[in-house]
């Protein structure tokens, strides 16, 4: 029995949750504490209490923190409508008198929880510095910390502050967030807290730049052909490592430790590249011996880590009792059109908190069928399916005829499940063509997974093709028409990748159709796309020319970059249907000639983050922050510093030309976090290893999920339970997941250096439905890579 049966054995064919790995957080346990001052109030300073709830035994040490489950009010300065809120917020804070933590680098306190019907306990930790450098920021991203607890369980908590700043501490807080409880049966949210303290520890882990922890490697593996590379501290004294055999202990490869300096920095390189036997191994440089790790195929890396990625979208499931975190939920988020009304629940809550997107459930749809149609295990492959058809039944129900769809909700509460009370929410619903092509793409390219059966399959491929009419139509009468709200996740689209998905609708309508007047949409929009291409070349600083990445449309004055939302993927998927369409020689020609380039374009974005394996995030204009209108829709909730910001940004990444540089980490403000950007990178380089036959497309594809699980500077795989020395996300309403995925790691201000603190904040470290998606269509492109080099 394989490790996968086994895993769905265990879990009832995941219908139980993955069990979740005990003390997975227990490395800062055994740290040496050097120096340790304990927090303490006094007669003229203690612990004041603000917002809902109470706060009693109130002593020297600590405090305990109470709050009923839900309220029948809105919090006071909440809007109206209770968009993206709970029932408010209670608060313990203490006033520090301007204090200099900066020889501490830890803090510890002890937490006794003692809940009642509360779906996911957690604590909210937060910290205020008025130095130098202020935080909270202000986005209020840095500083928080939220804390998943253990309900009827008394432990101590560790925080890593070695890089926050505390020069001139002012005040810390605990907090909760009042959002409800198990099927609103009444409860209490208690906790005790006390023994805080400030701590210096010894061996305090980096959780900024570039500099290694410890070992930097693929936690899950190497393909046997790829590149393989593992990085250490340029202080490190050996010269040479071993990779030895995981069961026997025996060494099977030796090399030389290679030095390393750049733009980067200065590392050593573990390079057994020519070390390609299948099997499973570890490293051993002088006397650390990393976890086991495969060399293998794409299938032997990454096929445990579908199961687990599986589960967490499980566990996303909205409307649906997940046994272990809630009951049925939110029938009362409800849409209305004209005189139809619909509990707006069903697909996957989007993120840590318990909004509803119906574009990202429909991508984690076709996920699901592209991964359940490519996998080997028929036990995993039906339970995909059946995950699949629960993300098919909400497309379908929310759908009102005429191209309306409903289309989102924000919602931060576990509501009571009955329409007419206080805290219903309203969907949104509208007509956008965009939506109607995107859904058009994806339900027609289901229809085609031989895994659907014949029934579905007609009913699929009859509404993509009224979706995609429809919204032809209306795009003939309004072209290129806007999002009506920015809380749409498809605000930022631009009409590159407009075009670019009309292409791929139209060219799939096409496959299940044979209807010629899809082709013709196909040439119209690709020759729109590709005339949003760079073709002619940009003359960089070493002479070459760069070529082959897109702009956000014809006038070429912004380059198509990413910085939440991505969907990269858009253009290989438009090149590589277009390419399998009955089109002239002479089209065929020109955009695989465009194809190509796109592909070289992204290889050529690799040299900028050696030695580690992620994808620098592209080119960016100087003049880019002149176009307003741009520029506001591409960056959300950000005040005027962002206009300035945005070249202070550049100059933190390499310039390559006149007016033009590259960032490996996009420009971005209050959304960061890059998993999804690089994954929607990965996929596309995938599909275009595929379509042009290129096998460093496709390990470029690789590397990406090779970043993600620990070959990244701080050795940490960020699927938690999947990997080694992953930590707790930010996964507040829910809970921990076995195989989340978040929105990924962020910089510190303007930089254009890796940053992921212990504190888990959204958005980097908020889990994301949209990361766990992109896994799977990343996989599932190149097992089918994998598949067809076997043909």
């Amino acid at each position: 029995m394989t490790a996968v049966d086994e895993l769905l054995d265990q879990t009832d064919l995941l219908h139980k949750l993955i069990h979740i790995p005990e003390n997975f957080d227990s490395s800062e346990n055994n740290k040496k504490v050097v120096n340790e001052k304990n927090i303490t109030t006094s007669e003229t300073n203690t612990w004041e209490h603000s917002k809902r709830g109470s706060i009693t035994n109130v002593s020297k040490n600590g405090f305990i923190l109470e709050a009923p489950s839900r309220y029948e009010t809105w919090a006071p300065g909440d809007p109206a409508d209770g968009d993206y809120v709970g029932y408010g917020n209670t608060r313990a804070s203490l006033k520090i008198n301007n204090e200099n933590w900066q020889d501490y680098n830890r803090l510890a306190f002890k937490i006794n929880t003692k809940c009642s019907e509360i779906i996911n306990p957690n604590i909210i930790f937060e910290i205020h510095n008025d130095g130098e450098h202020k935080i909270p920021d202000q986005y209020n991203r840095e500083g928080y910390h939220v804390i998943n607890l253990s309900n009827n369980c008394e432990k101590t908590y560790f925080l890593n502050i070695s890089d926050l700043p505390r020069d001139k501490v002012t005040e810390i807080g605990f907090s909760y967030e009042i959002n409800g409880s198990y099927m609103d049966i009444p409860g209490e949210y208690k906790v005790e807290l006390e023994n805080i303290s400030l701590q210096k520890v010894l061996d305090a882990t980096s959780t900024h730049g570039w500099e290694p922890n410890k070992i930097s490697y693929s936690h899950d593996g190497y393909q046997n052909d790829e590149r393989k590379v593992a990085v250490v501290s340029s202080d490190n004294v050996n010269d040479e490592f071993s990779i030895i055999d995981a069961e026997t202990k025996n060494t099977v490869f030796n090399n030389k430790i290679k030095s390393l300096n750049n733009k980067l920095g200065e590392f050593k390189i573990l390079d057994f590249t020519d070390f390609d036997q299948s099997g499973t191994y570890q490293i051993k440089l002088g006397n650390i011996t990393t976890e086991p790790f495969t060399i293998g195929t794409y299938r032997d890396i990454w096929k445990e880590s579908i199961p687990k990625v599986l589960n967490f979208i499980y566990g996303e499931r909205c409307g649906y009792p997940v046994p272990g975190i809630h009951g049925t939920c939110h029938e009362d988020v409800i849409a209305k059109k004209d005189s139809k009304t619909i509990s707006y629940n069903g697909g996957w809550h989007d993120a840590g908190d318990l909004s509803q997107q119906l574009i990202h459930s429909a991508e984690a749809t076709q996920a699901l069928f592209k991964i359940a149609n490519i996998t080997h295990s028929h036990k995993l492959s039906e339970r995909l399916l059946e995950e699949g058809n629960w993300g098919l039944d909400f497309i379908f129900k929310t759908d009102f005829g005429n191209g309306y769809h409903a289309t989102s909700a924000g919602v931060s509460r576990w509501t009571d499940n009955m329409i007419g009370t206080m805290d219903d929410a309203l969907a949104r619903v509208h007509d956008n063509p965009y939506e109607n092509f995107l859904l058009s793409s994806i339900l027609s390219d289901i229809s085609q997974q031989k895994v659907i059966d014949q029934d579905m399959r007609k009913r699929l491929q009859k509404l993509a093709v009224s979706y995609f009419d429809i919204a032809l139509a209306r795009f003939k009468q309004s072209p290129y028409e806007k999002e009506p709200i920015m809380w749409e996740h498809t605000y930022n689209t631009s009409k590159a990748t407009y075009d670019a998905t009309i292409v791929a609708a139209a060219g799939n309508c096409y496959f299940i159709t044979k209807n010629e007047k899809y082709l013709t949409t196909v040439i119209e929009f690709m020759n729109r796309m590709i005339s949003c291409q760079e073709s002619k070349g940009l003359k960089l600083f070493d002479g070459t020319l760069l070529k082959g990445m897109f702009y956000r449309d014809i006038s070429h004055k912004v380059f198509q970059h990413f910085n939440h939302q991505a969907r990269e993927m858009l253009f290989a998927q438009a090149f590589a249907i277009a390419l399998r369409l009955p089109v002239s020689d002479v089209l065929h020609d020109v955009w695989k000639e465009k194809a190509q380039d796109y592909g070289s374009y992204l290889l050529y974005l690799r040299q900028f983050t050696d030695p580690y394996p992620m994808i620098a995030s592209g080119v960016y204009l100087d003049t880019e922050n002149s176009d307003k209108e741009s520029f506001d829709v591409q960056h959300l909730l950000i005040d005027d510093s962002a206009y300035s910001e945005y070249n202070d940004q550049l100059k933190a990444g390499v310039q390559i030309a006149e007016h033009l540089y590259i960032r490996r980490f996009p420009v971005w403000f209050s959304f960061r976090g890059n998993d999804s950007i690089i994954l929607s990178t990965a996929n596309s380089a995938a599909i275009m290893g595929r379509t042009l036959k290129n096998k460093e497309l496709l390990d470029l594809a690789n590397a990406q999920l090779r970043w993600i699980i620990g070959n990244n500077p701080f050795d940490q795989s960020l699927m938690f339970g999947e990997g080694n020395n992953y930590q707790q996300e930010y996964s507040n309403s829910s809970g921990d997941m076995v195989g989340e995925l978040p929105v990924g790691i962020e910089t510190k201000d303007d930089e254009d250096v890796p940053y992921w603190p212990q504190f888990n904040n959204a958005t980097y470290k908020e889990v994301w439905i949209v990361a766990a998606t992109k896994w799977l269509s990343t996989i599932s492109e190149l097992l089918k890579g994998e598949k067809e080099d076997e043909r």
